[in-house]
């Protein structure tokens, strides 16, 4: 958390199975990225496929249990992003269409 906070870019590395999609926003979620008073803007999370960015939505939406209505997802033509959304899982492609219309990513949560 500390290098998350103290750098504008980090790059998590590490084994499949280690947490570098499901756990990592967790921690954000509850240091307070994502929320609207402390650090606004969504959490954005990657997945190189459209399966895995549905998927990995609804596990972290289950295990955040209360706040599990915060995580949602955007693929191609088919999302569930809202106004309370404080974790957004996407597709690359959802990424770099972003970037071309915003290239600071203003609605993503700054470190």
């Amino acid at each position: 958390m500390e290098a998350v906070h103290d750098n504008d870019l980090v790059v998590i590395y590490g084994a499949t199975g280690s947490g570098k999609t499901t756990q990592v926003p967790q921690f954000l979620f509850e240091a307070g990225y994502g929320s609207s008073s402390e650090t606004p803007g969504m959490i954005g999370v990657t997945q190189p496929r459209r399966v895995a960015a549905v998927s990995m939505s609804k596990r972290v939406g289950d295990e955040l249990g209360d706040h599990g209505k915060k995580v949602a997802y955007q693929i191609r033509f088919e999302g569930t992003v809202g106004s309370n959304t404080a974790i957004k899982f996407m597709t690359d492609g959802v990424l770099l269409r972003e970037v071309a219309q915003d290239i600071l990513l203003k609605k993503y949560s700054p470190s």
